[in-house]
């Protein structure tokens, strides 16, 4: 049953499915909406994005003719223009398909209300109609959206191990050509499963140490010819310099309390390396998102609006928040790692992962950095 959600802090579906066609080569995406639906997503996605910016009199009397403007000045600059619907012309229902019959626009139903960023990503790839390749060679990946600001690490890195292994990089959802993105391997890589599209046999997903060890084992069985040893030899010693560093800092510091708000994906990865290698005491794990935790992550409650996160912070005193600048508001006296949005006062220029080997050093490093800060 729905609840009310008071000064929600998570992307709606919209905002999913313009980020995802917006990451295509030669897709040209149009907002059908207002100004407002526009300003937001085209502050959280780093692509270029078009609006129709509709007023009242479009409201009233029909959205077709400042929809046509829009799309017949966008269709030169673009192999294939992509219409996302917002609230207003969905609640409208006017057929916006056969508005754009001229220009065989692909047009993705994705208003705020029909979901999270997640919905909005799986529709927009579902409306790009990818039928696999039985042929084509590779390990797709999937769950790269820009909104994410590790997305492109984690890309990167992800890429980094297949090339290890010898394995190629098929499609990639979503940063790619619109041709490789509607032909898939029949295989696939998760980065973040929160937003991953379902494309192909999933492999495994690319979080924590555990999860590249187990997905690239799947991998060689799938590819008989790839050589997975140095992956597996990185991530072993990738544990071993965690585990030194861990048992250093414990010998001098009391195991730390943390808190978590993040996709489910990440506050999983998090919550299951803080705990194995630190002894850590989780204050709270949260999710932005409703995808359900992998087993074995523990309880992570859903908390997508600031009256759930300001929940999570009652009775608790926790050392370090990984989370976002509304949790580093509600918490000033904690340490804060920003790992989601919004980042506001997080400056982050380099391509950090999240994702892969590289991406669980990086979590134990901030932890204990964190931890050494406050000594």
């Amino acid at each position: 049953m729905g609840r009310p959600c008071e000064n929600p802090v998570w992307p709606c579906a919209m905002v999913g499915a313009a980020s995802a066609l917006a990451a295509i080569d030669g897709v040209g995406v149009v907002i059908h909406g207002s100004s407002a639906c526009y300003f937001y997503a085209d502050a959280v996605i780093p692509d270029p994005l078009n609006c129709t910016y509709l007023l009242e009199h479009e409201v009233v009397f029909g959205t077709e003719d400042r929809l046509r403007e829009v799309v017949e000045a966008v269709s030169p600059l673009c192999e294939q223009v992509a219409v996302v619907n917002s609230c207003v012309p969905s609640t409208i229902g006017e057929d916006v398909g056969q508005f754009l019959s001229d220009y065989h626009a692909i047009v993705v139903d994705a208003p705020g209300f029909a979901g999270d960023l997640g919905e909005g990503f799986r529709r927009a790839v579902a409306a790009l109609a990818p039928a696999i390749d039985p042929a084509r060679a590779g390990v797709n990946l999937d769950g790269c959206i820009s909104t994410d600001l590790f997305s492109t690490g984690n890309r990167r890195e992800a890429e980094r191990l297949l090339s290890m292994a010898g394995i190629p990089v098929a499609a990639t959802y979503c940063r790619d050509t619109l041709a490789s993105v509607r032909r898939p391997s029949p295989v696939t890589l998760i980065l973040v499963p929160d937003i991953a599209s379902g494309i192909g046999d999933a492999a495994g997903v690319m979080l924590g140490l555990a999860g590249v060890q187990d997905a690239f084992v799947r991998l060689a069985s799938l590819f008989p010819d790839a050589d997975i040893s140095p992956v597996m030899d990185e991530a072993e010693e990738a544990e071993e310099r965690i585990i030194i560093a861990c048992d250093r800092y414990l010998r001098a510091h009391d195991p730390p309390v943390i808190g978590i708000v993040a996709m489910a994906g990440y506050a999983g990865m998090i919550t299951d390396l803080c705990t194995t290698y630190l002894d850590a005491d989780v204050a709270f794990a949260a999710s932005r998102t409703v995808l359900p935790p992998p087993e074995g992550y523990g309880d992570i409650v859903y908390a997508p609006d600031i009256g759930s996160v300001r929940a999570c912070l009652e009775d608790v005193s926790p050392d370090i928040i990984f989370g976002s600048a509304y949790e580093a508001a509600l918490a000033p006296g904690a340490v804060q790692v920003q790992v989601t949005l919004p980042m506001k006062k997080s400056l982050m220029l380099c391509n950090r992962p999240l994702a892969g080997i590289e991406g669980s050093l990086w979590v134990i490093e901030r932890v204990l950095a964190a931890g050494l800060s406050t000594c």
